[in-house]
């Protein structure tokens, strides 16, 4: 699994050396006193240069995502807010549920779903049960570009995963990764704040 990230790791981020650093240790021998220097080498492959190099991936694949619009003719909306139709998916949703299940501002989510009203992609009617509250849900276009913007994903798909290792590589990263998520919110939902009063 490290290696899979490693590997990933490199070809994400264009300026990391193929060469890993190495780290020199001193190592004391009791019987002589002599110091004999040994080298570990140490792995690019951690915690927080994964989250570094999601926070990239998610960049580029919207740049990627961009051209895929522009080659299915949807220039009428945006790579963000085409990640937006997703996350409602083919659910009849209030304003609140989809914050929550993306993580949204409610200032970002209320401009963008202004402009996927706008752009016929999404449909908003209010509340039958309380008139203040507004339900969304995918028109028949959004569907239908979210059909499209899976099949042309397949496309950059392909280009990564070329045989049953990469496959293996491509599930095995997912699960990391879904755990990772896992983790985190259970580890804010126990315990949002850590302060332990020593600053930085």
């Amino acid at each position: 699994m490290h290696k899979v990230l490693e590997d990933v790791t490199r070809e994400m981020n264009q300026h990391v050396s193929p060469v890993e650093p190495v780290v020199e240790e001193t190592h004391t021998h009791s019987s002589y006193g002599d110091r004999e220097k040994s080298t570990v080498q140490t792995s690019q492959a951690n915690h927080f240069e994964l989250v570094r190099v999601i926070e990239r991936m998610y960049r580029r694949y919207l740049d990627r995502l961009r051209v895929d619009l522009i080659r299915i003719g949807a220039d009428d909306i945006s790579p963000a807010h085409a990640m937006l139709l997703f996350t409602i998916g083919d659910d009849d949703l209030s304003v609140r549920d989809l914050m929550d299940r993306g993580h949204y501002l409610g200032s970002n989510a209320s401009y963008s779903l202004k402009q996927l009203v706008q752009s016929d992609y999404v449909d908003r009617t209010a509340s039958a049960r309380d008139r203040r509250s507004a339900r969304i849900r995918l028109t028949d276009k959004g569907k239908t570009l979210c059909r499209a913007i899976k099949a042309a994903d397949e496309v950059n798909q392909n280009q990564i995963v070329q045989s049953d290792k990469d496959l293996r590589a491509l599930e095995e990263t997912f699960a990391l990764l879904r755990r990772m998520e896992v983790i985190w919110a259970t580890d804010l939902q126990q315990s949002p704040l850590r302060l332990d009063g020593s600053g930085y």
